[in-house]
């Protein structure tokens, strides 16, 4: 392929490329409903040896708490957001940290932005490493049974609010407004799984300066690449929720209180194994 490319012409290069670009463009218009339609799953590329390299540079380690039943749906709450996100990539993205042994039976699927999956060639990785769209419609097609059971919702809640109140060897929960994963809930009868990384705030420096309000810096020369600090991911217990198809204000406050205190009692039960014992939570 590549001494067939050299040969040609530039003009004919610059033909090739563009055809390429239209190909691969309408390829993507074809594809477009695949992010909130279950993505594509390859269990072959989650499993492949660069996974475990880059697990253990950290290294990450995934924690299970309880047992989880392969006849439910659940939605993971994941928090902290963190710089990187690595404990969400590494454990619910890749086979590196035994997922599939820890949780027979149970498929996680991360939820990102829609706007990942506009990236050329990228959004093939992650639709095949098993992440789709944290829309409404996407998160439905997991919970309400149409797919089957056992499929795990993994949801950074805080998302790009809490990626902006990231500060190292702090550990802040942008929480209390956030209500969707709650409705979301109650209206499937799925269970809610509280998720807490400790280390995923620690891979960068934050610092504040009249250049910019938030200065990251990590390792190498430009300081880009994440520093070397331990991931622990604690999945805790999951919390069972009945069905209401129309959830009233009052059924999502109660569920949510008892989704913080859920996620209030793993930290502090856990923060002393890991090294966070002097570290107090703030939910906001």
């Amino acid at each position: 392929m590549t001494s067939f490319i050299d040969s040609l012409a530039a003009s004919e290069k610059t033909a090739v490329v563009i055809d390429i670009g239209h190909a691969y463009t309408n390829w993507m218009y074809i594809d477009r409903y695949t992010p909130v339609r279950g993505g594509r799953w390859s269990d072959r590329l989650r499993r492949l040896s660069i996974w475990s390299i880059v697990s253990n540079y950290f290294p990450v380690k995934l924690i299970k708490t309880e047992d989880l039943d392969p006849n439910r749906n659940y939605i993971f709450g994941y928090h902290p957001h963190g710089t990187a996100t690595v404990g969400a990539g590494i454990n619910f993205l890749t086979e590196a940290t035994h997922f599939s042994t820890l949780f027979p039976s149970i498929r996680p699927h991360l939820m990102g932005l829609h706007t990942n999956f506009f990236c050329p060639f990228l959004r093939e990785l992650f639709l095949s490493l098993g992440e789709c769209s944290v829309s409404r419609e996407s998160c439905q097609y997991f919970l309400n049974g149409s797919s089957g059971q056992g499929n795990a919702v993994v949801i950074v809640t805080g998302g790009m609010k809490e990626l902006y109140l990231t500060e190292y060897q702090r550990m802040i929960f942008y929480l209390k407004k956030r209500k969707g994963f709650i409705r979301l809930a109650l209206e499937n009868g799925v269970s809610l799984v509280p998720v807490i990384t400790f280390g995923e705030n620690e891979h960068y420096r934050h610092y504040k300066n009249w250049i910019s309000n938030r200065w990251i810096w990590g390792r190498s020369i430009v300081g880009c690449l994440p520093l070397r600090h331990p991931v622990t991911t604690v999945v805790g217990k999951p919390i069972h929720v009945n069905q209401i198809i129309d959830p009233s204000q009052t059924d999502i406050d109660q569920l949510h209180d008892q989704y913080l205190q859920a996620t209030e009692q793993l930290y502090n039960t856990n923060k002393a194994n890991y090294g966070f014992e002097n570290v107090k939570l703030e939910i906001i």
